[in-house]
């Protein structure tokens, strides 16, 4: 929708206004609808990635259709920003224990990189035991590493932060101490939002839309978690990326991993490695 460009353009001006580069992983029916938008944001020194045609997650494809879906997506977001994608994020971090096929999907089709893995164990998402920092996973048709999302450790419990609702629940003073722990822990934070989370307007027929059969209880819920402090977002960011140093995931894992730690076991083992200074992404 032009929701999506409008918010695009105002993370745009930010990120100009405060000289960070981000990543940026679009879905291919974006692309191909405003490839105009891929574009500027190319051309604004940020890195293009892709996050499937559709909004779909992984548990909603098999293996042809997601190769299918993901070499259309890479093909119109290429296209259209005129720049070689190198990463994936799936859809609602559906990639985990039963869904690790499409890793050797992303090897086979050119990926770089794939950052869909949450690192703990969570309602609608979630791999609790996978390792918190970047890590080479090794298919039958080439390596790609894997970026988790952050997670900070307290009290044995792996609790979710630096993004989406948790970067807008928690309050500021909450984030930067997690983005202190792992600069302590030389792990690199990742940042992440959508352009979507700076909406304060309330649709109830855009959650009908895509959750056409829940109860008046559940929309209730979701409207408080979707929508609260969503006016606080740009404040938040902005505060944030002009206190700590951010780039680009690629930019990232150009530097090498370092401070190699024993890994916790996965569907294909993988060394743990990590480094400090945060990035940030947007989808």
């Amino acid at each position: 929708t032009e929701s999506v460009v409008r918010n695009t353009e105002r993370l745009l001006g930010l990120f100009a206004d405060l000289g960070v580069c981000a990543t940026w992983f679009f879905l291919g029916e974006v692309a191909d609808a405003f490839p105009s938008l891929v574009r500027r944001v190319a051309e604004g020194g940020h890195e293009l990635g892709v996050h499937g045609y559709h909004h779909h997650r992984l548990h909603e494809l098999d293996p042809a259709g997601f190769r299918s879906s993901i070499r259309r997506a890479k093909d119109a977001i290429e296209q259209a920003g005129g720049q070689r994608v190198l990463g994936h994020r799936a859809v609602a971090f559906s990639l985990c224990r039963e869904t690790w096929w499409a890793t050797e999907i992303l090897a086979e089709l050119g990926f770089q990189y794939d950052s869909s893995v949450f690192p703990f164990r969570g309602v609608r998402y979630g791999m609790s035991g996978a390792p918190l920092s970047p890590y080479p996973v090794r298919t039958r048709r080439g390596t790609l590493w894997e970026v988790p999302l952050s997670v900070v450790r307290w009290a044995g419990l792996r609790i979710p932060a630096c993004g989406g609702g948790y970067l807008r629940h928690f309050p500021l003073a909450f984030t930067r101490a997690a983005l202190r722990c792992l600069e302590r822990e030389r792990r690199r934070a990742v940042v992440y939002l959508h352009p979507y989370e700076l909406d304060v307007d309330y649709d109830a027929g855009y959650l009908r839309q895509w959750l056409p059969a829940v109860s008046h209880r559940r929309l209730r819920w979701l409207r408080w978690t979707q929508y609260r402090r969503r006016a606080g977002t740009i404040p938040k960011l902005r505060r944030l990326l002009a206190e700590f140093s951010f780039g680009t995931l690629a930019a990232m894992l150009g530097t090498g991993p370092v401070n190699p730690t024993p890994s916790v076991p996965l569907p294909r083992e993988a060394p743990e490695g990590g480094s400090s200074g945060p990035t940030l992404s947007t989808f």
